[in-house]
């Protein structure tokens, strides 16, 4: 019989520092940056479970008593200082990545919600962290990931030749996602102000406001969601420590293109 997802999403709001005890402040604010800094965050949730559909209720689970299950844990941590309240984080900085693990490993713990096929933990509307069980033999077994993907969204906005006697301005989104494994000490996948750096400098400062059909990598081609982005995935290919697993660009008129090689 084939397998299904189901989908629940649910917010919750909680305060954090990126901050080591071990570390002086002049270390912590080098390497954190400005989430060295107390902030808060609300943050929204989407747990996927997998499983075969009951032939006799129709669903995979109960929708209530998945959210129950959900509401239940989130509790925990809602409307906390993660830092200060929360035992998990103790030695761990409260990143994206590190807190979608302490989720992912308290749904575990829970028979209902054991065939976890994903969770996403968004920081907002620019920063979210993922986590996939591990591929391979056994791997419903060892449920535990051993990588994360971290997605950081951008505006760019450029020109185009719409046609031969008309430029239009082409508003895009442009998400970059990089896949590693979660440092231990850090706590993230890439370090994040080293990205942004590179996404400026070979993107947005690069292409803002200019005629990219007047590039050299695109003036013999039409330029298109695909090839923008067979052009930008070489330039961001060597993302800091992590790798790059997907491009996403989006235009104004809503419609969406994943990218990889």
């Amino acid at each position: 019989m084939a397998r299904s997802t189901l989908t629940k999403r649910i917010e919750f709001s909680a305060s954090h520092r990126y901050f080591k005890a071990e570390w002086d402040e002049e270390r912590n604010r080098r390497v954190f940056g400005p989430c060295f800094q107390e902030h808060g965050h609300n943050y929204l949730l989407e747990v996927t479970l997998g499983g075969r559909v009951d032939p006799v209720t129709g669903m995979i689970i109960n929708l209530y008593d998945l959210k129950h299950i959900v509401t239940d844990v989130l509790t925990e941590f809602d409307h906390k200082h993660l830092n200060f309240d929360m035992p998990y984080f103790e030695r761990l900085v409260p990143t994206a990545e590190n807190l979608a693990l302490v989720l992912w490993r308290k749904f575990r713990e829970r028979p209902e919600t054991r065939d976890i096929e994903s969770i996403r933990l968004c920081e907002g509307e620019n920063l979210w962290a993922e986590l996939y069980p591990p591929t391979g033999p056994a791997s419903r077994d060892h449920a535990e990931p051993t990588e994360a993907l971290l997605t950081r969204r951008y505006a760019l906005t450029v020109k185009r030749n719409a046609d031969a006697s008309h430029v239009e301005t082409w508003p895009l989104s442009l998400d970059v996602t990089v896949r590693g494994p979660i440092d231990p000490v850090t706590g993230r996948v890439t370090d994040i102000a080293a990205l942004d750096e590179r996404v400026q400098k070979q993107v947005i400062n690069h292409l803002t406001g200019t005629n990219v059909s007047q590039h050299p990598e695109l003036s013999a081609r039409p330029v298109t969601l695909p090839t923008l982005a067979k052009v930008l995935w070489p330039r961001l290919l060597d993302v800091a420590d992590a790798r790059l697993e997907r491009l996403r660009l989006t235009d104004h008129h809503n419609v969406t293109l994943d990218y990889s090689e």
